[in-house]
């Protein structure tokens, strides 16, 4: 009894075990290598600074107008009557509420152009995955150590340019 229970569980082990031996293929990619080298990043990018471009200037002339009148808070705070501190502070704060809502903006609308990339990057891994039959793709940020054959990276550029 003791030996059909052992050729069993042998076999259930050898049987599971081909399973694990199974060739299993892998690839990993550098999204962010991907992302910084596809053509559409540059007009991207300026088209972004065209979009924000005389904002930002007119935030740089109201920036000065905002340090000066925390400077003139610092020298003159004691000597100043509550309504021109009221009307410096308020200077200050405008400035400071314009900025925080353009750096939001800004970055709402480079998120939304990044994702867009992204989607295009995850189609072309798509693709690839379905031609090459891999079974796993891995972010390089995600492993520790990976060779260079598994490296799909500059397939995923390739496949996103066209």
């Amino acid at each position: 009894m003791k030996k059909i229970i052992f050729v069993v569980g042998i076999s259930i082990a050898l049987f599971f075990a081909g399973f694990a031996n199974a060739e299993v293929k892998i690839g990993i990619i550098d999204v962010k290598s991907v992302m910084d080298r596809m053509p559409e990043r540059e007009a991207i990018g300026k088209e972004l600074n065209q979009k924000f471009e005389a904002r930002a200037k007119e935030l740089e002339k109201e920036d000065k107008l905002a340090n000066d009148a925390a400077a003139r808070l610092k020298k003159e705070g004691l000597t100043l009557s509550s309504s021109e501190k009221k009307e410096l502070n308020k200077t200050i704060t405008d400035f400071q509420n314009k900025a925080a809502a353009f750096a939001n903006e800004y970055r709402e609308s480079e998120t939304k152009e990044a994702s867009k990339l992204l989607t295009k990057i995850q189609e072309a891994v798509k693709a690839i995955v379905a031609e090459e039959k891999y079974d796993l793709i891995l972010r390089v940020d995600t492993v520790l150590y990976a060779s260079d054959a598994v490296d799909i990276t500059d397939k995923v550029l390739e496949k996103v340019k066209k």
